[in-house]
């Protein structure tokens, strides 16, 4: 996130992650928003958005 971010020219906490399991808990973190795509409970509870029942595109209303 970080390398991609500095690429793009943004800060980090103008990103917005996507993640499912553990180990995406650190990106998430330094992630100006973080969303949870049928993920694990502890990785629910951590992000901004959690996304249970719906597909990717469930994140298109957030961003509007």
């Amino acid at each position: 996130v970080e390398r991609v971010c500095a690429q793009m020219g943004i800060s980090p906490s103008q990103a917005i992650v996507m993640g499912d399991g553990a180990n995406d808990l650190k990106m998430m973190g330094i992630s100006g928003m973080s969303v949870a795509f049928r993920a694990k409970p502890v990785v629910r509870e951590q992000a901004n958005v959690a996304l249970n029942f719906v597909g990717l595109d469930g994140i298109l209303p957030l961003l509007t």
